[in-house]
């Protein structure tokens, strides 16, 4: 595993391991179906077990992670028709976020969306670097729903399906066309079109199904 996690503060180990492994989950630096140790990522931490050990418990009761009865750990993987239920499950979520946004946020909040708009569009060559400022983008957004209940289940389904758009992102010219749908959606945002920035959402959603479910049905994972 080539991943390099930060070190950390002593007070909020846990924490903040299972927030590391996490985003690397959601960002491929961690694959569906890699195996990882509670040795090889508590050097790269540079920390004891016991806390990564508790953070791991944490991602599996998200079935983020498996860990097997012989105590091997690997990152889940869906098949294709579970991928097709978390997207289709992702779109009513993300658009009711969406939509609740649009009543709720702040003038305040367009000129931080704004430029977190405009990191993603910088950050279209670099494929890692680009669905991790993705995540953040759709976040921003959905942050001024103000449902706290509701980001909490979108940001389990974020971490099943996260690595799978590792190979949607590394197909450029598709990268390049979610660009419109991003945009989409900050206008939206802006002028608090809910009919509009919720259409974005599903379209994006619906594109990267369409790229990743085929190549998923291949592997015969169901």
């Amino acid at each position: 595993m080539e991943k390099k996690f930060n070190r950390l503060n002593k007070n909020t180990l846990r924490h903040d391991i299972y927030d590391q492994l996490r985003q690397s989950i959601i960002t491929g630096e961690l694959l569906p179906g890699e195996s990882i140790t509670l040795r090889n990522i508590a050097e790269q931490f540079g920390v004891s077990i016991m806390p990564v050990r508790e953070a791991l418990w944490q991602l599996e009761s998200e079935n983020i992670i498996v860990i097997e009865s012989n105590r091997s750990i690997r990152v889940n993987s869906l098949s294709a028709k579970e991928m097709e239920e978390a997207l289709s499950i992702r779109i009513m979520l993300e658009a009711e976020a969406s939509r609740l946004a649009c009543e709720r946020r702040p003038d305040s909040a367009i000129p931080a969306v704004e430029h977190l708009l405009s990191n993603l569009i910088k950050s279209i060559k670099k494929p890692k670097k680009y669905m991790d400022n993705n995540s953040k983008y759709h976040f921003a957004i959905y942050y001024y729903s103000n449902s706290p209940l509701l980001l909490d289940i979108i940001n389990g389904l974020w971490a099943r399906v996260g690595p799978y758009f590792i190979i949607h992102a590394n197909d450029l010219e598709d990268l390049y066309h979610t660009i419109s749908y991003h945009q989409k959606m900050f206008d939206g945002f802006v002028n608090r079109d809910k009919k509009k920035i919720a259409e974005a959402i599903r379209e994006d959603l619906q594109n990267a199904a369409r790229l990743i479910i085929p190549k998923l049905a291949l592997l015969k994972t169901d």
